[in-house]
């Protein structure tokens, strides 16, 4: 079994963080809401509403209060704000004071929400993992150039939430499912993706009829592995391509040279390697998704068990016959 690539990654304050000895950045608190020095303001400047799905409003000119049903969309829940990487922020380190007064006033909600590289660009701390490669691949994406820039990281990584899928999830399905899920947040939900573009939302499955059991491949393999531009120097590609760009060939996949080694597989497989060996690391242990898709690891198990026994019977046969043969011939 392939050894995912599990790295403790935490984009934190710098209070939160240290150097490790080969450059990494590592979390040296426990993430959670009883760990956070600004929980408590947290919940009385913004939480106290957001973090519900019901919530008090009160007239301030006759003091009437009534419950509101919170909007989806500006729902945060707190459970996995605090188990995120932006975990130990304030919400005021990104939202404005402007916010601590309610209703929000319509110029506070157009302020210009922070990027990535305004936190983590151009910081040593950060550089191993090369957000301005990142940002500079996703600028040439099709999700930057036909949005004019409206579809922004957020989009797909909602600061509130994000966490590093390839580096947290323990096994490479959980990867595939949840990396898939934030596609579909947008691509299978066409009110959400209007907030980005007029186009009318096609699909998924349909546009994808071509693939022989469709269902099987979108299980098994990450949208982006098929729709952007392979790279070696970031973990995740974000160049997006167009779809008539897209992988549509069984070998490019099914074939010793899948591309899936340089992009699903890649950190994996390199890992894996490393840390088994060439034998154990990529040819035992290699359950990646190229020949042999449908592979039974029962039955790859079982195969290895019987080829075990016929050495086994082999060999024993072959000793027996050394010692046997000078019985025999001094009896004759």
């Amino acid at each position: 079994m392939i050894l995912y690539l599990i790295l403790s990654v935490a984009v934190t304050s710098p209070a939160a963080a240290m150097q490790h000895e080969e450059g990494t950045v590592e979390e040296v608190r426990q993430k959670g809401q009883e760990f956070s020095q600004y929980a408590d303001d947290n919940e009385q400047n913004c939480l106290r509403c957001h973090g519900r799905l019901v919530y008090s409003i009160t007239d301030s000119v006759s003091g009437s209060s009534r419950k509101e049903l919170m909007a989806e969309h500006n729902f945060i829940s707190g459970n996995a704000f605090y188990s995120s990487v932006h975990w130990s922020f304030s919400c005021l380190d990104c939202h404005s004071e402007g916010f601590k007064s309610f209703p929000h006033a319509i110029e506070t909600r157009f302020e210009t929400s922070w990027g990535c590289l305004d936190c983590h660009g151009y910081d040593p701390t950060y550089a191993q993992y090369k957000f301005e490669e990142i940002d500079a691949e996703y600028q040439k994406s099709i999700h930057y150039t036909a949005t004019e820039g409206a579809f922004t990281c957020w989009q797909c990584h909602d600061a509130h939430y994000y966490k590093p899928l390839a580096r947290e999830t323990g096994s490479g399905r959980e990867n595939i499912f949840k990396s898939n899920e934030m596609c579909l947040h947008c691509h299978g939900n066409p009110d959400v993706m209007g907030l980005v573009t007029e186009k009318e939302l096609t699909m998924v499955l349909p546009r994808h009829e071509w693939l022989p059991d469709a269902d099987r491949h979108l299980a098994a393999v990450r949208c982006i592995d098929c729709h952007t531009r392979m790279t070696d120097s970031v973990l995740v590609a974000h160049e997006v391509m167009s779809a008539d760009s897209a992988v549509n060939t069984c070998t490019d996949c099914h074939s010793q040279n899948s591309i899936l080694m340089g992009t699903l597989y890649k950190y994996a497989a390199r890992e894996s390697r490393d840390q088994k060996g060439f034998v154990n690391g990529v040819i035992f242990s290699n359950d990646s998704y190229v020949i042999g898709a449908n592979r039974s690891k029962f039955i790859s198990l079982t195969g290895m068990i019987i080829i075990a026994m016929v050495l086994v019977i082999a060999g024993v046969h072959t000793v027996f016959r050394i010692i046997i043969k000078p019985v025999k011939r001094y009896y004759e």
